[in-house]
């Protein structure tokens, strides 16, 4: 049993991350009849939802969505640790990755909503803070980047994403010219993230090669 214990902290992680936060908060503004993925973009995120409901709606999912992307790995380490503490066998190296993982899966295919939720930039935002915070902030300093100058969230979430994976491989292949220590755990977990986000982008590749694409800042769909 002692070897179960941190096993547990997987299926926690996809229904921390399966909390539906732009859905909620967008009921809690206009009604409990009222779906964010019926209105703009029909994405349940922060950039859609901010669209279509504004910045003080927008506000509490930028910290839901982040806390529990973050909580997701940063509970199954202390779950390994209390594991190991209690004599049981040490799956560090790997649950605290696969729980984080979970936690971008469970943001995108929620259980509490019929397996249709967001596209998990900000929950993989706060998944890497809690594994390698030095170098998502560097990715996330990109997308604040061409977010800012192209008025394309969707361009600063796709590059940031592919930057976070190119990154995490130079750090696992060059650890001697990188500044933070990168396992190989860590860099597949990086590449499979980056992908994944990056395909759930491809409507808004479409759009943006169509030129139709919605810019931030635009005025908002009713």
């Amino acid at each position: 049993m002692k070897n179960l214990n941190s096993l547990l902290s997987l299926p926690i992680a996809y229904l921390l991350g399966s909390i539906p936060s732009a859905i909620w908060v967008a009921k809690l503004a206009k009604g409990k009849d009222f779906d964010i993925r019926d209105y703009g973009s029909k994405n349940a995120g922060l950039t859609n939802t901010f669209r279509v409901l504004g910045w003080k709606p927008a506000l509490p999912v930028v910290f839901m969505d982040l806390l529990k992307g973050f909580f997701g790995p940063f509970i199954a380490q202390k779950m390994c640790e209390a594991q190991v503490a209690a004599g049981g066998a040490d799956y560090s190296a790997w649950v605290p990755l696969v729980a984080g993982l979970l936690v971008i899966l469970g943001h995108s295919f929620t259980c509490f909503a019929g397996f249709r939720g967001g596209k998990g930039v900000l929950a993989a935002l706060g998944v890497f803070l809690a594994i390698s915070p030095l170098t998502v902030l560097c990715a996330f300093a990109l997308w604040i980047l061409l977010t800012v100058t192209t008025k394309y969230v969707s361009v600063g979430s796709i590059f940031g994403c592919g930057l976070l994976g190119l990154l995490s491989v130079f750090g696992y292949i060059c650890p001697e010219y990188y500044f933070e220590s990168i396992n190989l755990g860590q860099m597949i977990l990086a590449v499979i993230v980056a992908v994944f986000v990056i395909v759930k982008h491809k409507s808004n590749i479409k759009r943006l090669l169509n030129g139709t694409e919605n810019g931030f800042g635009s005025k908002r769909k009713k």
